[in-house]
């Protein structure tokens, strides 16, 4: 319970500081940083088994694309907080990704839940000011988490990323077209002269979100899933927006309304439903109890 916990706290705090960290950065530079500095991580996992060119479409969608993506969306005015409810996101396009590649058919309860979080992002937009959720801001969230439920499917597909050695060559293969990126639309003088000079707190975040989430925490996950049921591992996963909301208070100084509040639990309640939470509480407890 307490390893699950701490990841949560790990990656909800990550979440605040890209807040952060997209003021001092430009979003591809910083994309690119995030998944280049597991470079090292190479040395300790040799290349897999498995063609390359799978960790390459893996790591194009459900890393580059996505992380960027969401970079840009946090660029906005949105904050950390309301950020953490649209990326709940994920779930859905998740199942709805794994529907289309791999046939994965959802069931009524899944469906439903789908439903009643999309009927709560749309009321989170709706109730709150344009200057607190753009709608730019809001598309390319949306856009983040569509990206990353297509790169989960594929990774389902493919069979990869469920070790720390596919998510090593995942965020490597994701690099590549990141640095390209970079050299086209930053400039390879101006790439250089930003990672050169890069503020420190920059570079905290950019360690943060490398070693602290993409490296730690997703050990600690796996390591998680390895000892416990999933049905009993996942339902942490709904704390992650409660957290990002509570951090990015105590940091930011961010708060919410009475009506985005609602809208972010129902939102957290149609994931609750299309997860199956209500089907696993007796092996939740259970593993609860026991831990």
């Amino acid at each position: 319970m307490l390893i699950a916990l701490w990841v949560i706290l790990l990656w909800s705090s990550n979440l605040v500081l890209q807040k952060i960290a997209v003021t001092h950065l430009p979003i591809l530079v910083l994309s690119f940083l995030r998944v280049g500095f597991v470079f090292p991580l190479l040395f300790l996992f040799p290349r897999p088994s498995k063609h390359i060119g799978k960790y390459f479409l893996c790591g194009f969608f459900w890393s580059a694309l996505y992380i960027t993506l969401f970079g840009y969306g946090i660029q906005t005015s949105i904050g950390a907080g309301i950020s953490a409810f649209f990326m709940q996101l994920q779930v859905f396009f998740s199942i709805l990704c794994c529907f289309l590649i791999l046939g994965e058919k959802p069931t009524g309860y899944q469906t439903l839940g789908l439903l009643l979080s999309f009927a709560g992002v749309y009321m989170l937009t709706t109730t709150s000011l344009p200057a607190e959720i753009p709608l730019l801001g809001a598309g390319l969230l949306v856009a983040s988490c569509l990206s990353f439920g297509l790169g989960l499917a594929l990774s389902k597909k493919f069979q990869v990323g469920g070790t720390m050695g596919d998510v090593t060559w995942i965020s490597m293969t994701a690099a590549v077209p990141l640095f390209f990126a970079c050299m086209l639309f930053e400039g390879p003088l101006q790439t250089y002269d930003v990672i050169i000079n890069m503020p420190s707190i920059a570079l905290f975040c950019v360690l943060f979100a490398t070693v602290a989430s993409t490296i730690w925490a997703t050990y600690l996950w796996f390591r998680l899933l390895g000892r416990a049921p999933a049905s009993a591992v996942t339902p942490f996963m709904l704390l992650l927006p409660v957290a990002s909301n509570v951090i990015s208070y105590f940091i930011l100084g961010e708060t919410l309304s009475n009506q985005q509040f609602v809208s972010g639990a129902i939102i957290i309640g149609g994931v609750m439903l299309a997860q199956g939470i209500h089907l696993h509480v007796p092996v939740f407890a259970n593993w609860l109890k026991n831990n």
